[in-house]
């Protein structure tokens, strides 16, 4: 448990010629608006657009949740550090919809479904819970789709990258790898990144190697991958059984609308001061890359995304963008 939870910390800290082989498009630099450059809270590992309000996911805090009011920009608090029934400690939202939120601890081992409601106090009133089971595998990520099934990250335990769940958290399978030669067995942590969706179709970015892949997954529980890219090229020494000091940073965030993929990608490595990133990148659902927006004098973690508006935050500054004025290559 402390393994994990100081994994999610050391994440929360940072947001603050292969195949599949992806050639980034030219930028083209914008100046997003400033919304505030005063919010009392650090990097939140996660940001959610909840039409009149941002949601921010803290976890490890004080306070798991955060929302932020879009028009009077005052910010409310809810849940706390523990092990309660309404408490968590690395809480991440796994899926939103109206007013209902689904929030997964991987240290808890639990997914709860909120209402939340939004009046004159902000509070969340608790409909279902089901804990995860299934002890061989340690889930880092979750991801609840809107056709009723789920699908985790595998951090250890599990030669697969992902399984999919039921509603239950009951386990179907796994699926889905990266191969690498002499990868450490049942250990996927140098993959770990963030998943979005629309409808039947899984998009998952890698925060620590430049791998974006995309799923369509039936109503029959079928995993087809239908591409995949490098924009970064994963490096590991076999011999030394070590991951290279020299591979960049990828993507910090992704979500999509019906019609594209949104990801912020970083490309950096550690000898960068910022390793925050400054670009998003745009793909239709079939993969094509349309859009290489550089943010100028900008570094975000996250990205939320409300109609014809983009929100990123970081380095305490919250801007906003309308993406629709982007010349997309389409």
């Amino acid at each position: 448990m402390r393994i994990i939870y100081s994994f999610y910390l050391l994440l929360f800290l940072v947001s603050c010629g292969n195949k599949g082989r992806k050639e980034v498009l030219s930028e083209m630099e914008i100046v997003p608006e400033l919304v505030t450059d005063e919010l009392p809270i650090l990097p939140p590992l996660q940001m959610k657009d909840m039409k009149t309000h941002l949601l921010f996911v803290t976890p490890g805090m004080e306070h798991n949740l955060l929302l932020f009011d879009k028009e009077t920009q005052e910010v409310s608090a809810w849940g706390k550090l523990g092990n309660g029934p309404d408490d968590f400690i690395s809480a991440l939202c796994i899926g939103e919809k109206e007013n209902r939120i689904k929030l997964f601890d991987s240290n808890l081992r639990k997914c709860v479904e909120y209402e939340l409601l939004l009046q004159d106090t902000v509070s969340l009133s608790r409909l279902q819970e089901y804990r995860y089971r299934t002890d061989s595998v340690t889930l880092l990520g979750l991801h609840a789709m809107n056709n009723g099934v789920m699908v985790g990250f595998a951090g250890f335990g599990c030669d697969n990258m992902f399984v999919l769940l039921n509603e239950k958290m009951e386990m179907i399978k796994s699926f889905g790898n990266i191969a690498i030669e002499g990868k450490p067995e049942k250990n996927n942590l140098q993959f770990y990144g963030w998943f979005t969706s629309y409808k039947d179709k899984l998009f998952f970015v890698s925060q620590l190697t430049g791998y974006i892949v995309c799923y369509t997954i039936d109503g029959e529980n079928n995993t087809i991958k239908e591409w995949e890219h490098y924009l970064t090229e994963p490096l590991y020494d076999a011999e030394t059984q070590k991951w290279d000091k020299e591979n960049k940073y990828g993507f910090y965030d992704v979500l999509c609308n019906e019609d594209y993929v949104f990801a912020a990608f970083s490309g950096k490595n550690g000898s960068d001061k910022k390793l925050l990133p400054q670009n998003i990148l745009v793909f239709t659902h079939t993969g094509r890359l349309v859009g290489n927006i550089r943010y100028k004098d900008v570094s975000f973690g996250k990205i939320a995304l409300s109609d014809d508006s983009l929100y990123t935050i970081g380095e305490d500054k919250l801007m906003i963008c309308n993406w629709k004025n982007w010349k997309l290559q389409n």
